[in-house]
Formats: structure tokens, C-alpha cells, sequence
């Protein structure tokens, strides 16, 4: 009788499903805007780079015959390490319409022990279509675990002795071993070689999760799943074929993969640099969004923050239609960019798992609560589930769950993770904290495994960051767990201060120590004076996952260092 008050919300599906492979829309996008940029490189001091729709078909087209030529098969694990270049956006496709997987990596290692346990975990990887790397640094990693390479490509590992062939990105060479290059693929002129026919439900590509907090999983998407993580994300931004978009974000990982030019022929503006600091990153965004005439933009929330104090110092000039944003929960501080540079910020929650979720477009500051989340897209189902395993009244917080039709298949090869987080009802386990509003509106304020255990308390500490945030010196606060011999956790305030501030970490402290405290209302958001943090470091800026995100492990281990304290 009373189910209106349970936290449940769900928005019915009303366009349709799309029940298509990657390469058939990409043909159809093609053939819609044969001529329009598709994408646009930038990066300083280098010269501008685009493509056109017709030469991504036919450019990802040849790759994929040169791989299938070159022993793929449908259903093979094809690994591909490149930047944001016309390359990488080439193998995407290349890879896919090979009928393989397509697996992303990053190489930061010189011994390449990281891309090893990526590869141990997928076991059955076929192909490396590698970027050299500076000073051939990349192929170098990768000569660790490769034993023998022929003048034709194919590669020895007995490491991994299913992969067979190695295409590196340009021409390069070490102690005089040549290697096969990508434009070699692309320019062969071999008749005979067809693609296989694919079908929507086949696996496209594995995507890492961000592994802020540990070590990260490889989800599994389908064509379908993929295209309707696109059809979400325009439910969120309602972008045409007429728009613009700047996105930084690593083209391999959902938050930069192509959806919208697949879903509408969207022109994107990105870049291959990886910038050194947050302004140098924001400055270089917002002269590329001035020069490409862009009208929306697709960014995490802290460098929302880095672009709204750039703009009031430049005067911005500029005015974007919308700016997307979320990866994280988004305090209302980042909305700082409305009315100087955006007419609109949409606030958007999703993961890798699933996809683009719900949504709010934000116009006016005192329409936005902090961490709102918005209302679900079509076909998005959303529940909070307490510690009982039931559904909790709206208001209350517990852990959220979602159905969608563009889940995740599931981790692979992590059997029991993928049980643990997945139910046979097609419900998806977040390990997100929030709740839903009496206006069916989701809250989203962080992670299940980012409470702090703090004697026999639970504390949130997106609850501590917003006491935090609200002292005018802070720039940006992050709040980590660190162990304690007494209250098992203590929480650690982590803070970047804004640039000539005179205040320091004690003032801060005492300001919090003075604030009035949020009482509890439930197990999940338990903050009293008590629980404040115990230790406040000050940072230059936060480590970052390969992302964008903040890597909360690093974080955690360095303030321990700086603590001294073991873990």
C-alpha cells in the first residue's frame, strides 16, 4: 500500500532498442556524413589532425583485413596501447570489425610487469598494436615478455604463447629489428580477405574499471550493450549531428569512447598530450574549445573546478550549450561554471558496468543539491537496498542497484565477482551509497568500500568533504581511511588549497572542528564531531588512475608514508 514510498524509480524504454554491431553503425554514420570531421587531434605545438567518416570506415576497414590476414579470428583478444591519436580511434574500430575483443592497454612500467598481469588475467590475447612510446619506452615493456619477432609480424612469447603478431603504430627500430607498422597493414593491396559477418550480442570490447581502490576488473560489452550506453548518454545531453564536443577522456574507456559520433556523427575535439599539472590541462581545453568552436564538453568533476577559477581569471569568452560531467560525485562547488562559461551542466551517474544511468541538467546553482544524480534514462531501473536485503523508504541511504539493457556481460574471467555483483533478475550491485529522493530523484554520495570503519561507526566520507569544501580556501579535499590501532580507521582530510591562499591545514582543521556537524540519520551517513578527520595533509595535486580519476590507493599509501604509519 505504501510502495510509493519505497526508493524504486524506472523510466520505460520509448525509442526502441538498437540492435546493431559497432561496424554496421559506423558504416551508416559514414555513409550519413561522408565528408564531416569525425575527429580532431590536438595537442601543443604539433600540427592540427582530423578524419573524415569515410576515411575512418575505410581506414579501420583495411586494419581489420590486415588482422584477419594476419590470423584473427572472431572471438580473439586483440590488445591495442595507444594514445588519444587517429591511430588508436582507427584500431578501435579496426579491431571490432575483425570479429575480435577489443582489450585496452596502458604500459606505465619499463619492465611492462603491469600489462603482464592484464595479460595473464585475459589469457588468450592474440595480437599487440602498440604506440612506440617516447624513446620506444612501450616497446620496449612489451620486448620483455616477447622472445622472438620475424620481419612479417609474427611474434614468439613463451610467456603467452597465444599471441602471434605485434604491429607497432610507426616506423621504428631496435638493435636493427624492424617491426611491422599499422600503416603497413592499412596500405597492403591483398584481394581476398573478407570480415566475418558479427552479431550485436558478440563481445567488442573489455573496458578497465578505473581501480581508484584496488586493483582494476575487465568488464565485458557487447556491440548491443555499447550502442546502448550511446543512446543513454544522448538521453542525458541530447546532442545532434550539429554539435561540437570536447572530451579528453582515453578513447578506450567509457567515459571517451566514441558514442556520439556512432550515435548522431558528433564532431569530437580531443588531444594525445598528457598534461603535468590540472592547469596546464584546463588551459590547453579551453583554448582547443575556443578554436574548434565547440558547444558542449564531456569532463571529469575536478577539472571542472580547474576551468571555472581559469575562466573568471581570463574572462571567458566563451559560452558552451552543456558541459557533462560526473565519475564521481559532484559537489555543487564544481558548478562554478555556470553563467561563466555553459549555459548548462548535466550531472551525469553511470560506471563501466552499465553505462550512463540518470541525469540532471543543471541551469541555476540553487537547483542543485550536492551528489544529485537526476532521474533515470529510458529502460534504467534503480533500487536502494539497505543491509537486510530490502528495499529502504525514500530518504533513507543504502547501497544502489540498477537493471539496464546496456549491462555489462559480465568480468572477465572473475566468475565469482561477476556473481557477486550480478543476480539472476539482472540486477547490477553498484557498491554505491545514496538514496532517492520523495521526488524520485537519485543521490549518489560514493562507495560501499570507501566507508571508513571508525570504531563502530560507518562514516561517509563524502560527508566530511562537504564540511570541508565549504571552508573559501579549498580548492579540492579528498577523505581516505587510514588505519588506527584504536577505532580500527581514522579518517585522513587530503586537500589541495586554491593558489596564494594564506591558510594551512590547522586552520582548516579548526574550521571543521567549529562547523556544525551532520547528525545521523542512518548507518550509512554517521558524521558527529567526533568522527571529523583526525589527520589533514595538504597536496599539490591527487595521484590519477590511467582515467583521469583520483587513484585512492595511491592517495591512501602516500598519506600513510607521510604519516608513518604502516599498511
Amino acid at each position: 500500500m505504501a510502495s510509493h514510498l519505497l526508493s524504486y524509480i524506472q523510466r520505460p524504454h520509448q525509442n526502441g532498442y538498437i540492435f546493431e554491431t559497432v561496424p554496421a553503425r559506423l558504416e551508416y554514420i559514414a555513409s550519413r556524413f561522408p565528408d564531416k570531421e569525425a575527429y580532431v587531434i590536438l595537442s601543443p605545438g604539433k600540427p592540427r589532425v582530423s578524419i573524415t567518416g569515410v576515411e575512418l570506415l575505410e581506414k579501420s576497414r583495411a586494419i581489420a583485413k590486415g588482422l584477419v590476414r594476419r590470423g584473427i579470428k572472431r572471438g580473439d583478444v586483440v590488445a591495442v596501447s595507444q594514445p588519444n591519436n587517429i591511430d588508436g580511434l582507427l584500431c578501435i574500430f579496426g579491431v571490432i570489425a575483425s570479429g575480435a575483443t577489443l582489450l585496452n592497454l596502458m604500459f606505465r612500467r619499463p619492465d611492462g610487469s603491469d600489462v603482464r598481469a592484464v595479460l595473464e588475467k585475459v589469457g588468450n590475447c592474440s595480437a599487440l598494436i602498440i604506440h612506440a612510446g617516447h624513446n620506444n619506452a612501450t616497446l620496449k615493456a612489451c620486448l620483455h615478455f616477447i622472445d622472438d619477432i620475424s620481419d612479417n609480424g609474427k611474434v614468439v612469447s613463451k610467456s603467452f604463447p597465444t599471441i602471434h603478431t605485434l604491429i607497432v603504430s610507426s616506423n621504428c627500430s631496435i638493435d636493427d629489428q624492424k617491426f611491422n607498422t599499422l600503416t603497413e597493414v592499412m596500405n597492403e593491396r591483398i584481394s581476398g580477405s573478407s570480415l566475418p559477418s558479427l552479431d550485436p550480442d558478440d563481445t567488442a570490447l573489455l573496458i578497465e574499471t578505473s581501480g581508484s581502490t584496488g586493483k582494476p576488473k575487465l568488464v565485458v560489452h557487447s556491440h548491443r550493450t555499447m550502442l546502448m550506453c550511446g543512446v543513454h548518454l544522448q538521453d542525458s545531453m541530447g546532442f545532434t549531428s550539429n554539435d561540437i564536443v570536447y572530451n579528453d577522456r582515453m578513447m578506450q574507456w567509457i567515459g571517451g569512447f566514441p558514442f556520439m559520433y556512432l550515435l548522431n556523427g558528433v564532431t569530437t575535439v580531443t588531444t594525445d598530450y598528457r598534461f603535468e599539472s590540472l592547469k596546464e590541462q584546463c588551459l590547453f581545453a579551453y583554448s582547443a574549445m575556443q578554436q574548434e568552436k565547440c558547444n558542449i564538453t564531456h569532463l571529469l568533476p575536478i577539472t571542472l573546478h580547474g576551468l571555472a577559477s581559469l575562466a573568471l581569471e581570463i574572462k571567458s569568452n566563451i559560452v558552451l550549450e552543456n558541459i557533462l560531467t560526473g565519475g564521481s560525485p559532484v559537489a555543487k562547488t564544481c558548478l562554478a561554471v555556470l553563467g561563466v562559461l555553459t549555459k548548462k551542466v548535466t550531472v551525469c551517474y553511470g560506471s563501466s558496468e552499465a553505462g550512463f544511468l540518470t541525469s540532471k541538467p543543471v541551469s541555476n546553482t540553487s537547483q542543485y543539491v550536492d551528489y544529485s544524480s537526476g532521474f533515470p534514462h529510458q529502460g534504467v531501473e534503480v533500487k536502494i537496498i539497505g543491509t537486510n536485503g530490502n528495499i529502504v523508504e525514500r530518504g533513507q541511504d543504502g547501497e544502489i542497484y540498477v537493471r539496464t539493457p546496456a549491462r555489462y556481460k559480465g568480468y572477465f574471467n572473475e566468475f565469482e565477482k561477476t556473481k557477486k555483483s550480478l543476480n539472476e533478475s539482472g540486477w547490477f550491485k553498484t557498491d554505491d551509497v545514496g538514496h532517492i529522493t520523495a521526488e524520485g530523484e537519485l543521490v549518489a554520495h560514493g562507495r560501499v568500500s570507501e566507508l571508513i570503519l571508525c570504531g563502530s561507526t560507518k562514516v561517509l566520507p563524502v560527508k566530511l568533504e562537504k564540511i570541508i569544501r565549504n571552508h573559501p580556501d579549498v580548492y579540492d579535499v579528498v577523505v581516505i581511511p587510514i588505519p588506527d590501532p584504536v577505532k580500527f580507521q581514522v579518517a585522513c582530510a587530503c586537500i589541495i588549497l586554491r593558489p596564494n591562499a594564506v591558510t594551512g591545514t590547522e586552520d582548516v582543521k579548526k574550521f571543521c572542528e567549529s562547523s556544525e556537524p551532520d547528525i545521523a540519520v542512518n548507518e550509512y551517513s554517521n558524521v558527529i564531531l567526533q568522527y571529523l578527520p583526525q589527520h589533514y595533509l595538504r597536496f599539490l595535486e591527487f595521484p590519477k588512475t590511467n582515467t583521469g580519476k583520483i587513484n585512492k590507493l595511491e592517495l591512501v599509501q602516500e598519506a600513510a608514508k607521510r604519516l608513518n604509519i604502516a599498511m
